[in-house]
């Protein structure tokens, strides 16, 4: 019983540090998905190029912004969950 609750502790901290290392690799992954979109897109029109480039960096900036709302569940779940994602649960 015991390693299971710290085995599910382990993986409510390790969720979400994999979250943020692997989130400025995923905004920048985005933006060039948009650029390419854009350059394979440009012989449709300007419009349809600068709407995909446009649409990439959007998707990474939402992607960016989400950063205050993980922390803001970190607190949250640290706060009336004894701890939770810092490993301390139960002390």
């Amino acid at each position: 019983m015991i390693t299971t609750t710290l085995a599910a502790g382990d993986l409510f901290t390790a969720i979400p540090n994999l979250f943020n290392d692997a989130l400025m690799p995923g905004a920048l992954c985005l933006i060039a998905a948009g650029i390419v979109g854009a350059i394979v897109g440009l012989h449709k029109g300007f419009g349809t190029a600068a709407g995909k480039l446009i649409g990439g960096i959007t998707l990474a900036a939402i992607a960016l912004g989400s950063v205050g709302l993980t922390v803001s569940i970190d607190h949250t779940l640290n706060k009336h969950g004894g701890n939770v994602l810092t490993g301390q649960y139960g002390q």
